[in-house]
């Protein structure tokens, strides 16, 4: 009975690590899949990251001084207050399947809607009526683009997002290959926990028979 606890307390820590990291790869497959450019403001973008990565260290944390309700939850709060402080703020947006070509034209439509003159930039953007400054950046594995925007007013950049959202559910996008294998990838990491504890499955049920 003790190696069978052994391996089920072994299994429920790595799949605590693996199925978070699975998950969010099965998100970005999916972003990936659909038929049009997907937005996600920058703060949730950056909270499902934040969301698969931290478990990772959260756990070790936890196991060295105790797993109990508090000290669950005073690591949920720390989690919280850490994504809440320093994820971006409200004027960043993250476009999934969204080429570079694309992002180009998707910012050109959604700045002449709102009748801006702009001018390129190194790095993006700038509109000077507004003292606004559009900074563009992408991440080619993820096939994301990312956008900042610094100046300007709330309400103008209300505006913007509105014009911003606009104008990417006018775009068509195709599936991408690598979303595909993120996917798969999803997959084999939400399977490799089962795999690991699979031949133990007698001595896990009768532990658990056990406990009952």
């Amino acid at each position: 009975m003790l190696l069978g606890s052994e391996y089920f307390g072994a299994s429920v820590r790595v799949a605590t690590v693996i199925v978070p990291i699975a998950g969010y790869f099965f998100i970005l497959g999916l972003l990936n899949t659909r038929r049009r450019p997907q937005i996600l403001t920058g703060r949730l973008d950056f909270s499902l990251l934040m969301l698969a990565l931290c478990p990772g260290f959260v756990l070790p944390v936890l196991e060295r001084f105790g797993l109990t309700p508090v000290s669950a939850t005073a690591a949920m709060v720390v989690l919280a207050a850490g994504v809440w402080f320093l994820g971006p703020r409200g004027r960043s947006w993250v476009v999934y399947n969204l080429s570079p070509d694309q992002a180009d034209r998707v910012l050109r439509r959604a700045m002449d809607a709102l009748s801006w003159r702009y001018s390129a930039t190194s790095d993006g953007y700038s509109v000077e009526e507004h003292d606004i400054n559009l900074r563009v950046s992408g991440f080619w594995v993820l096939h994301n683009v990312s956008v900042h925007l610094t100046g300007g007013s709330d309400a103008t950049c209300r505006d913007f997002a509105r014009e911003l959202g606009a104008a990417v559910s006018r775009i068509s996008a195709r599936a991408q290959a690598m979303a595909v294998a993120m996917l798969l990838v999803s997959i084999g990491m939400l399977v490799a926990p089962l795999a690991m504890v699979a031949h133990r499955v007698p001595e896990i049920v009768r532990l658990l028979a056990d406990l009952w």
